[in-house]
Formats: structure tokens, C-alpha cells, sequence
């Protein structure tokens, strides 16, 4: 690698060039963790993951069959092979037998930007649902007029509580939580 860094400082190598090899190598030396281990409770493919942004601690999971799940990454919940390998089990899971969940694959699962109180799911149900952690209760719901593709909200905005969602429908819209109610529709793109 140190080659590549003289080869930049004297100008014979582009810095795109250096990029691409800098970002090979890095891609290269990654390895998977033998030391934590996620269980999943999940019967589909895993469509969306996130982390969340106030704590750094719990970890959101949405799969295609149509189930949700949350995890504690820093503290495990057993212990394999003499302690060396730590076992992540979800704290709780949510799927089609809760009597909010949804019927179709879970596409999209974020938290609430500053409180872990909060999670949204988006679904091929064509719902977004507004879960509280603490009950596993759905506080509030949206009916979208196709499949929900995306959901996201501003982690930096203080004066609201919207969601945006990319649905089928070639518009986006702007969900208020504290409403209940759809704020703006957005239009401009032709497709999905």
C-alpha cells in the first residue's frame, strides 16, 4: 500500500485511481466477526436493517415474510465455546400472528431519529405502522396507495415528525405522526 501512497504524492498515480485501490484493499481485508453472533428469528430473507441513531445499541431487522425484530448488539444474551462467541437473540419480534403486523414482506424498518421509543415499518401491505417498543403496540398507521418501497424521517429535524415514504405510486409522500394525517405529496418522478 505504501507504494501507492508515493506513487500519489509524485503524481504518477490519479487520484481516482488511488481510490479504487485504496478502497480494493480495504474491501479485501474485511472479515466476518467470530467473536458476535445475530440469531434470527426470521422465516424470509432480511430486507432491511438499521441501527439506531441515539444510542448506538439496538439493532432493527425487517424480512420478507413480512416479520420484524430488534436486538440488543452490545449486551448478548448467552455465551458459546467458552465465552469467546456471543449470542445475540432479539429482544422481541413482531409478524403476521401480531394482530398489527403486517401481512406482506417488510421493506423498510427505521427508528424514530432521537428516541428508541419509536419504530417505523414499511410493508408490500401497502401500511406503514408506527410501533411503540415499550407495548409492541401500533400507535398509528398510514394506508398507502401501493406498495411501500422506503420509509425515512430527517435526523435532524426538530419541529416535526414526518415521514417520507416512496411507495409504487410515483409520488412521495409526507407522513405526519403527530397528525395522523399526510402533509405534502411530492411529484415530479415517472416510475416506482
Amino acid at each position: 500500500m505504501w507504494k501507492e501512497f508515493w506513487d500519489r504524492q509524485s503524481g504518477k498515480l490519479r487520484p481516482c485511481s488511488f481510490a479504487n485501490r485504496v478502497r480494493s484493499d480495504r474491501i479485501a481485508s474485511l472479515e466476518l466477526s467470530n467473536h458476535k453472533e445475530i440469531i434470527s428469528p426470521h422465516r424470509g430473507a432480511i430486507n432491511t436493517l438499521e441501527v439506531d441513531l441515539t444510542e448506538g445499541r439496538y439493532l432493527l431487522s425487517g424480512a420478507a415474510d413480512g416479520s420484524a425484530a430488534v436486538y440488543d448488539v452490545q449486551h448478548a444474551t448467552d455465551y458459546e465455546g467458552g465465552g469467546l462467541v456471543a449470542k445475540h437473540r432479539c429482544l422481541f419480534f413482531v409478524d403476521k400472528q401480531h394482530e398489527h403486523g403486517h401481512k406482506y414482506a417488510v421493506s423498510s424498518a427505521i427508528w424514530y431519529p432521537v428516541d428508541t421509543g419509536l419504530f417505523i415499518t414499511g410493508s408490500f401491505d401497502h401500511y406503514i405502522n408506527v410501533w411503540d417498543t415499550n407495548t409492541l403496540r401500533v400507535v398509528m398507521d398510514f394506508k398507502m396507495p401501493g406498495k411501500v418501497y422506503r420509509t425515512a424521517m430527517s435526523s435532524v429535524a426538530t419541529s416535526h415528525m414526518l415521514i417520507a415514504a416512496g411507495t409504487e405510486d410515483v409520488q412521495v409522500r409526507l407522513c405526519d405522526i403527530s397528525s395522523g394525517a399526510f402533509t405534502h405529496t411530492l411529484s415530479g418522478h415517472r416510475g416506482k
